[in-house]
């Protein structure tokens, strides 16, 4: 970037010797530093000088042998758009030089009514307003690629006229044909969901009148077919020195398919809690009927058989002893039921076991069914570095898919995986049996009821089998 101080190349472009001797007799007087001065007589010699050199500065005739007017400045200035351009133009070209400035060009000087002290000031400040205008083209490139960039569609509200300004976003976002958008305030509010409307309105009024600087909300917002989106909106309000609002900035975000993945995330909620409740309420019938057939059926049976011998005990002096002798063996396999029931029904104290333990305390109750051979074959220590809860709940994955296993696998071998990674603990359950088609398989409750632990963690369920290659179910559990 130029200034004032920097030692120019200059580049002249006149016709006329005789003005050029006298420019540069100026240029000598005004005391600015120069480097070089250019010299061309023709238009095509300034292009090629320009291109030639590294010029920062152009005085240009409009009356040149192979151009005049307005022409000669369009072409030089589309060659080189970021160098500044003084017109020189006569007395009869005043306007045709104003025009320049119009499109343009930094300044002009009447070629005969300048001295050198109206020369280097015209330099210095075409020179500033130069900068100024790369700044503001720059800064103009910068919002605009900000606002492509966000996707967002921007408004500008002059509060004093309550005309509205527009990006392209109205039209590649919201799908209004380009002759159908209206500058009007109005029109933007007619198009804000009629349900909306007023509670938007009042919230902008309201930020107005209490000396607010910003709002945000969001509503539906009509679009070009006639349909609505939700949209997020946001107003920037700018004051005066009395704090009176005058112009209002905005920007409208399409949050439709957030809006509409929200509220299938919502509806999916909803649906997993109704499962979760269903899975509870069937988990308790099925406890309460497993205790019911575990009392009547097992430990009834069992204290009814003790009570029998003590009946018969109390009237044959010759066999009591033996009576007595069942009646306690009874008894004694009554109260080892009720301890198996009850740490089947009960959650163990991991806190004082130990995740691990605990697992291998109910693999020993396996043992009652000598058919399966089931083992922890890897266990990260680390594990045990979980909270309660979520050890309690791979402690009931793992009795869920170990009664799945026995009920329904025909499986001889089995095996439990504990593994802790930085930011989750994983439960691998494989076994050798049948196998299923997941995809076919209709789900148990023994599987709702792992799927919906899974889902109140937050976690991550896979299941791969098939019929004759055996079950592998793996739990993933975010820490």
């Amino acid at each position: 970037m130029i200034t004032s101080t920097h030692p120019l190349n200059i580049l002249v472009t006149e016709d006329n010797p005789s003005d050029f001797f006298l420019f540069c007799e100026y240029i000598r007087l005004s005391g600015l530093p120069v480097k070089n001065i250019f010299y061309a007589g023709r238009l095509s010699e300034a292009v090629e000088a320009v291109h030639a050199n590294h010029v920062d500065l152009v005085f240009l005739d409009l009356s040149l042998p192979d151009s005049t007017g307005l022409d000669s400045f369009k072409r030089l200035n589309s060659e080189i758009p970021n160098i500044s351009i003084i017109v020189l133009s006569g007395l009869s070209d005043t306007q045709v030089a104003l025009a320049a400035i119009g499109m343009g060009a930094q300044d002009y000087l009447v070629k005969g009514d300048f001295d050198e002290k109206l020369l280097a000031k015209t330099i210095q400040y075409s020179i500033e307003r130069k900068k100024i205008l790369q700044h503001v083209v720059e800064n103009l490139d910068r919002y605009n690629t900000i606002i492509k960039a966000t996707n967002d569609t921007t408004w500008d509200w002059d509060l004093r006229t309550d005309e509205i300004a527009w990006n392209e976003g109205i039209t590649n976002i919201f799908d209004f044909p380009a002759s159908s958008v209206q500058k009007t305030i109005e029109w933007h509010h007619q198009h804000i969901h009629p349900d909306d409307r007023s509670r938007i309105l009042q919230k902008i009024n309201e930020c107005r009148n209490n000396g607010e600087s910003q709002w945000q909300e969001e509503y539906r917002y009509q679009t070009g077919n006639g349909d609505y989106k939700f949209v997020f909106d946001r107003g920037y309000i700018l004051r005066d020195e009395q704090q009176k609002p005058y112009r209002m900035l905005g920007a409208m975000t399409d949050v439709t398919d957030r809006k509409r993945r929200q509220d299938e995330l919502l509806l999916h909620q909803l649906e997993m809690q109704k499962l979760v409740t269903q899975v509870t309420i069937q988990t308790q019938e099925q406890e309460r009927s497993q205790i019911g057939r575990e009392l009547h059926d097992n430990i009834n049976q069992i204290l009814a058989t003790a009570k029998l011998c003590i009946d018969m005990a109390l009237n044959e002096e010759i066999l009591r002893r033996e009576l007595l002798i069942k009646s306690y063996d009874n008894v004694s396999k009554a109260i080892h039921e009720i301890r198996t029931l009850s740490k089947a029904l009960v959650p163990p104290s991991l806190g004082d076991l130990g995740l691990k333990e605990a697992l291998q305390e109910m693999l020993e109750s396996m043992k009652l069914h000598p058919e399966l051979n089931i083992r922890i074959s890897r266990y990260d220590p680390d594990v045990e570095r979980i909270s309660g809860n979520k050890k309690l709940f791979l402690y009931r994955i793992a009795q869920e898919q170990v009664n799945n296993i026995l009920k329904h696998s025909k499986a001889t071998i089995a095996d439990i995986e504990l593994v802790y990674n930085h930011d989750s603990v994983q439960m691998l359950i494989r076994d050798n049996g049948v196998g299923f088609d997941p995809a076919v398989k209709t789900k148990g409750i023994g599987m709702n009821n792992i799927t919906s632990r899974v889902e109140m963690q937050n976690g991550n369920m896979e299941i791969i089998s098939s019929t004759g290659t055996g079950c592998l179910l793996k739990i993933e559990i975010p820490l």
